[in-house]
């Protein structure tokens, strides 16, 4: 699988780092565009900053998906907004259905648009790196630990042949046989970075830095752990909290991609985050009101909503 090609889905924060690193490898990559239409494959050049005066330069292949016309094998890896995942679905698996699919996104029951277009090979990758565009051609990534890729439909045949294939010294993956908690435990702690962060318009670095925040971190931190535990997922508030903290030190400085969505304009990932927590919460019986959790949520999802209102005056 290393030598055949790898359609990033996505040229975003986390989908050009991807390519460029694997470009930079000397694997067959495509950074597939998705929200621009018309673009003849083309190479452009590529700079991912990658902290302590370390850059990697790199030119990366790069196409709408419109003008991508047929396959010879490989995979999919999907790294644009989940919000797209409804809609790309169907025209992916018309021009992908029988490649294996790696869904890197985080948030809960993102794969499941995926399933039901018909894809028969699908993976989840929790991401634990942050990737922020910096200017047209310059991307700023910083890696917190090696992302788990497991299967969520499908036999799992090709799991450990794909994260070797995605795997670089920059951005590291590994295979996971317990890939439900996993997705449960990023989207817990997703849930605190991409409510308060945005809400307070600063950091990642906020809770290595500010202990009043951090408790309000782990009063969602303790609430998700409720909802999970109650479905069957163990999850300990401690193991979450020191996690929480170390992805914090590490990311000091870059803006989570929830602040990036509000900042500029778009449709945020909350729904799949606090608000799904919330949901998969009051559906259980009897309930329960991750009360937090979800004001935080609906907080974002308000901003997000009076923001896209007011760009489109």
């Amino acid at each position: 699988m290393t030598k055949e090609m790898v359609y990033v889905i996505g040229a975003g924060g986390i989908g050009m780092p991807l390519a460029a690193f694997l470009a930079h490898s000397g694997a067959p990559v495509t950074a597939v565009r998705t929200s621009a239409e018309n673009i003849e494959p083309q190479m452009i050049d590529v700079v991912i900053d990658l902290g302590e005066g370390r850059t990697q330069a790199v030119c990366v292949s790069t196409a709408s998906l419109s003008k991508i016309n047929g396959t010879d094998g490989g995979m999919i890896v999907v790294t644009a907004k989940a919000t797209a995942n409804r809609s790309i679905a169907p025209e992916l698996f018309r021009r992908f259905g029988d490649l294996a699919l790696v869904v890197l996104q985080n948030g809960i029951d993102v794969e499941a648009p995926f399933i039901e277009a018909g894809f028969q090979k699908v993976y989840r990758c929790i991401v634990y790196a942050t990737g922020q565009r910096v200017n047209k051609s310059t991307y700023r990534f910083r890696e917190v630990a090696p992302s788990p890729i497991g299967v969520v439909h499908g036999d799992g045949e090709d799991a450990i042949a794909i994260a070797k294939a995605l795997s670089t010294s920059n951005f590291r993956f590994r295979t996971s046989k317990q890939v439900e908690r996993d997705v449960w435990k990023k989207a817990i702690l997703n849930a605190a970075f991409n409510s308060i962060c945005p809400l307070m318009n600063i950091d990642n670095g906020v809770f290595s830095r500010e202990e009043d925040v951090a408790r309000i971190a782990k009063n969602v931190l303790e609430e998700g752990s409720e909802v999970a535990r109650r479905i069957g997922i163990d999850l300990e508030v401690e193991e979450l909290m020191e996690q929480l903290l170390r992805i914090s030190r590490l990311s000091d400085g870059q803006l989570i991609s929830t602040l990036q969505d509000l900042n500029s304009g778009k449709e945020t990932e909350i729904n799949y985050l606090n608000l799904a927590i919330s949901r998969v919460g009051t559906a259980l019986e009897p309930p329960i009101d991750p009360k937090t959790t979800r004001i935080l949520g609906e907080l974002v999802l308000a901003r997000s909503r009076i923001g896209r209102a007011v760009s489109l005056r």
